[in-house]
C-alpha cells in the first residue's frame, strides 16, 4: 500500500517542483542573507502541494485511466478513489498549513490559491482546452514566483525583480505551448474522451501555431538576464542549446501533427536546460 502511495503522489515529480522552488528563491535573493530554514520549508511546502495535485488528478482521472493507464493505482484498485481523495486534501492542507512557517502572507495566500487552482484543473479545465492549457502554464510559473517571494522578503528593493519575472514567464509561457503541443498529441485518444481541447475544436494548425508563439515568446525574454548582467557566461552556455531544442520543436510541430511526440520531447528538453541554465546563474551569484 505504501508504494501505491508513492505512485499516486509521484515524489521524483514532487521533488523537481520544490528543487525548482529553491532555485527561484535563490535567484530572487539577490545576495541576501536568508535563513536556511527558509529554503527547507519552501521546498517542502512545494513538494506537499504538488503531490496533492496529482493525488486529486488521478481521483478526477479515475475512469480515463481505466482505459489509457489502467496500471496506475486507482484504476487497478490497489487505491480506493476516497483514500486517493483523503489523500489529496490531507497534503493540500499539510502545504498550506506548513507555509505558515515562512512567516510570509503572499506564499500563504498563493500555497492555498495554488491548491484550489490545482482542483479546479484536474476536475474542470483539464477537458476544456485552453483554459486547462492556461491552467498549468500559470501553476509552473507561480512555482518559481513562490520561491523568489519566500525570500525575495529578505533583500532590498521591489518584491518581484526583473530576473524573477523573467523566470515566471519563461517557465509559464514555454509550458503553455508544451501542453499545446502535448494536445495535439493526445488527439485521437482525447477525441474518444470527448474532450474539448484546442485542436479538436479549432484544429491542429492552429494549435501549433500557438504553441510556437508562446514558446518564442518565451525564448525573447530569455537572453534578458545576460543582457542585463544578472548572469553571466555559464547561464548563457546552457541557454543556447535550451533555445535550439526549443527551436527544433517549433519547427517539428509545424511540420505536422504526427511527430507531435518528438516536438513535445524536444520542449522537455529544452525546458531541462533552461532549468540548468537558470541555476547556473544562481550559482555564480552565490560564489
Amino acid at each position: 500500500m505504501r508504494s501505491s502511495v508513492l505512485e499516486l503522489v509521484r515524489p521524483v515529480n514532487c521533488a523537481l517542483s520544490g528543487g525548482a522552488v529553491v532555485i527561484a528563491g535563490a535567484i530572487a535573493a539577490s545576495g541576501a542573507t536568508v535563513p536556511g530554514h527558509v529554503y527547507l520549508v519552501a521546498f517542502f511546502v512545494a513538494a506537499i502541494v504538488a503531490a496533492g495535485g496529482n493525488a486529486i488528478n488521478d481521483y478526477f482521472d479515475r475512469e480515463i485511466d481505466k482505459v489509457n493507464r489502467p496500471d496506475r493505482p486507482i484504476p487497478s484498485k490497489r487505491i480506493a478513489p476516497d483514500r486517493a481523495l483523503k489523500t489529496a486534501q490531507s497534503l493540500f492542507i499539510a502545504g498550506i498549513l506548513l507555509s505558515i512557517l515562512l512567516v510570509n502572507v503572499y506564499c500563504f495566500f498563493l500555497a492555498a490559491l495554488n491548491s484550489l487552482v490545482l482542483v479546479l484543473y484536474s476536475g474542470f479545465f483539464k477537458r476544456r482546452g485552453l483554459p486547462g492549457n492556461i491552467s498549468i502554464g500559470y501553476l509552473v510559473g507561480s512555482t518559481f514566483l513562490f520561491g523568489g517571494l519566500s525570500t525575495r522578503v529578505y533583500a532590498a528593493g521591489t518584491l518581484i525583480s526583473m530576473s524573477l519575472l523573467i523566470l515566471v514567464l519563461m517557465a509559464a509561457l514555454s509550458t503553455m505551448g508544451r501542453e499545446l503541443i502535448k494536445a495535439i498529441e493526445d488527439m485521437p485518444g482525447d477525441k474518444k474522451m470527448g474532450f474539448k481541447t484546442l485542436p479538436l475544436e479549432h484544429g491542429h494548425r492552429v494549435a501549433a501555431a500557438m504553441a510556437v508563439v508562446f514558446i518564442l515568446a518565451a525564448i525573447m525574454l530569455s537572453p534578458i538576464p545576460y543582457i542585463q548582467g544578472i548572469f553571466g557566461d555559464y547561464y548563457l552556455y546552457l541557454l543556447v542549446p535550451s533555445i535550439a531544442s526549443f527551436l527544433a520543436a517549433c519547427a517539428t510541430i509545424l511540420a505536422g501533427p504526427k511527430r507531435a511526440g518528438v516536438a513535445s520531447l524536444g520542449c522537455k528538453i529544452g525546458m531541462g536546460l533552461g532549468l540548468f541554465a537558470f541555476l547556473a546563474g544562481t550559482i555564480s551569484l552565490l560564489v
